[in-house]
């Protein structure tokens, strides 16, 4: 059999077909002679050739067989290249994904036996291919032109025809850049699976130094070589040393913390029960006594810390302890005035009932038709305010939230707002008439009215709720929320520390932190317009890739109008932010009065304290109806918005904690500021832009009950 013959006759069988399904179009006379005369030709032809012997009866099956042996070869290498450049992929971004030395030395050992084998199977990929499957042309290996030919006339789903053949057929014959990218890859995870195993050899026995002088009390030291260290192994004790040296702070704290009860207790002012001064005595020996049991377990304290010789605990513990024996002695000087002064009250007191008395008895006569009645009043107000204080002791709420058909047992979701406040079953509560809502980012809207009455346990039964089944908790911990008027979800607070962290991380991006200290849950700040939108591409494209994203789902900061309807905001009227500037007056985040209520947001302590001197954690402040935490205080937020038309400057909402000035605080108020600065009363919330079918609403557009 000729193969080379056998071949292009299978071609022109393939194209015969094709042409024999599409006479059926032709009109013109001579294309359809010419195409009758081509099949009679290639027929005798065929006739000629399988007399001789020169090709198989059927050149076209024969051929087709001998495409899908190709494309089984081409999956196979294919697979092959898959399987390399997958190979321990870990090692090569270990900060991703912390290793252990286990998966380190595995990862390494299979790059290095990849390398070695990698000619071996190579050939034995190659050994796929027969003769005259493969062609040389300028230096480029590729099938035979009749395979790829016959395919597209008869398999034009063939693997054959794809994109990456050439790059498979080079590979199978250690050439191309196929080839250098698994080379590559392969001689990167061994170097770098080598380099990890030193570092993470050198890191243990830094390690196992700084726990040692963890464990002995020496914090600077072993915080230092903990520093040095970075965190890409899954067992080594980073967190042990953390935790061993957040244990002995916390005992320096619990000494601290003891002592400070004990200067509340001593420092409140306190009155002698009304005319007994004999009950100071008692009292003062009483205090001297406990302060003397609190001195006692410092002095011991103190003796324990010689075994922790020259260490930063004994240091600390040491300048702890002087500064609390001042302290002590400080309290017991100024015991003996309070107490003179408790005696002092209660001997005038005394001696005003002594002289009372007195007068009572020498003009008693005169006096008695006015002593009933005054006693009677004293002792009506008196019952009268015990009495009240015993009711408003006793009045409680008592309810249950009822979701889904279902009682809502989980304590940290059974909870409702009166009036803004969070009250749980059980609550003593002022009577009074409140509006009850939910918190809208766990349920469906719903407001009710509730009277709470003295001296009882209110019992108001179930609470029927639909859950809010368009919540969505991205993978950062952070949940979005529907608002009314706009079609995206909102970030319930600004991205936070924690969350920003991941991201400068994971690009390597600089954030400068602020001067004052921030927990992981406080809000991000210096962070600029173009840093937000840089987290924004860089969360859209990691939860893509990670499905929880469809392609048309995006991350980015809310509009200017967007975030007007997140506040509440009546509609606005201006094209632009600076024609919206400001234009609603005597409207705020809380509400319509002024200065601000206390636990309205963290604004500047001028106005209301927060307890907060800078930012505050996300969520320390009641959410609006919506769902949605500091949209008020805590720090300004970035919109997508310019400021105006002519401007290239960006839109900043909602004040911050340094926010004092009342038109800064209405809910209408805007800033300006250009795209690339930074500064640390400016944070940013995003929102998710996201559409249906998707992964955001795939699992609850499936499970969510008809609504009644």
């Amino acid at each position: 059999m000729n193969l080379d013959l056998t071949r292009k006759l299978a071609v022109l069988q393939a194209t015969a077909g094709s042409l024999r399904n599409a006479s059926n179009t032709f009109h013109d006379t001579a294309d359809l002679i010419a195409h009758r005369e081509f099949q009679n030709e290639l027929a005798e032809y065929l006739a000629l050739h399988r007399a001789d012997g020169d090709v198989p009866d059927d050149p076209a099956g024969f051929v087709n067989r001998e495409v899908e042996r190709l494309e089984r070869v081409l999956q196979a290498i294919g697979d092959f290249v898959k399987e390399q450049l997958e190979l321990a992929l870990p090692l090569l971004d270990p900060k991703k994904n912390p290793l252990a030395r286990q998966q380190l030395v595995e990862g390494q050992a299979a790059a290095e036996l990849a390398l070695r084998n990698l000619v071996e199977h190579q050939h034995r990929l190659a050994a796929g291919f027969l003769n005259k499957d493969l062609v040389m042309d300028n230096g480029t290996i590729d099938l035979a032109a009749e395979l790829p030919a016959f395919a597209q006339a008869a398999r034009p789903d063939s693997k054959l025809l794809l994109a990456d053949r050439i790059a498979l057929c080079g590979f199978a014959h250690g050439e191309g850049e196929l080839h250098a990218q698994v080379f590559n890859h392969l001689a990167s995870v061994r170097d770098a699976g080598t380099e990890l195993l030193e570092l993470h050899t050198h890191q243990s026995v830094v390690l196992e130094e700084a726990l040692a002088l963890a464990e002995a009390g020496d914090f600077a030291r072993a915080a230092a070589l903990l520093a040095e260290c970075t965190t890409e192994f899954a067992d080594l004790p980073y967190n042990s040393i953390n935790e061993t040296i957040e244990d002995w702070r916390k005992n320096l704290r619990e000494v601290e913390t003891k002592f400070t009860q004990l200067q509340v207790e001593l420092e409140t002012p306190w009155r002698a029960p009304f005319a007994q001064p004999w009950t100071v005595a008692p009292r003062k020996v009483e205090l001297e006594a406990r302060l003397q049991v609190f001195h006692d377990r410092l002095v011991k304290f103190h003796g324990g810390l010689e075994e922790w010789k020259n260490s930063d605990y004994a240091r600390d513990g040491h300048s702890l302890f002087k500064r609390l024996v001042r302290q002590c002695d400080h309290l017991r000087h100024g015991l003996e005035p309070r107490l003179a002064a408790a005696r002092t009250r209660a001997i005038g007191e005394l001696a005003g009932v002594a002289a009372v008395a007195l007068l009572c008895a020498r003009f008693h006569q005169q006096l008695l038709p006015v002593a009933g009645p005054g006693l009677a009043i004293v002792l009506l107000v008196q019952g009268a305010k015990r009495f009240g204080r015993s009711l408003r002791a006793r009045t409680r709420v008592d309810f249950q939230i009822e979701a889904g058909g279902h009682l809502v047992e989980d304590p940290e979701k059974a909870w409702a707002f009166f009036n803004g406040r969070v009250v749980r079953p059980g609550d003593l509560l002022e009577p009074g008439t409140y509006q009850l809502t939910l918190d809208p980012s766990l349920y469906e809207p719903l407001t009710k009215t509730v009277q709470v009455h003295w001296g009882r346990r209110n019992r108001l039964g179930a609470i029927r709720a639909q859950l809010n089944r368009e919540a969505y908790t991205n993978s950062l911990g952070v949940r979005f929320v529907p608002v009314p008027g706009t079609t995206v979800l909102f970030g319930i607070w600004p991205v936070r520390v924690q969350d920003y962290d991941v991201f400068a991380r994971e690009q390597q991006h600089k954030w400068t932190r602020p001067k004052f200290r921030q927990e992981p849950t406080h809000p991000a700040v210096n962070t600029s317009w173009d840093d937000a939108r840089a987290f924004c591409q860089w969360l859209t494209e990691r939860e893509r890739k990670a499905g929880r994203l469809g392609e048309r789902d995006t991350y980015r900061l809310p509009t200017d109008l967007e975030w007007s309807a997140a506040v509440d905001l009546p509609k606005e009227t201006g094209a632009t932010p600076a024609d919206r500037d400001g234009k609603i007056r005597n409207v705020y985040p809380w509400g319509t009065q002024w200065p601000p209520p206390k636990g309205a947001g963290n604004y500047d302590s001028e106005l209301r304290p927060s307890g907060f001197d800078y930012t505050s954690p996300v969520g320390s402040f009641p959410a609006n109806r919506h769902g949605l935490y500091d949209l008020g205080g805590n720090v300004w937020e970035w919109c997508q918005d310019a400021y105006d038309s002519g401007q290239n400057c960006r839109v900043l909402r909602g004040a911050s904690w340094h926010s004092a000035k009342r038109h800064m605080l209405l809910s209408s108020a805007r800033l300006m500021n250009s795209p690339g600065h930074r500064v640390d009363i400016v944070g940013f919330r995003i929102v998710l832009e996201a559409r249906r079918p998707g992964p955001v609403f795939a699992a609850r557009d499936k499970e969510a009950p008809a609504k009644a």
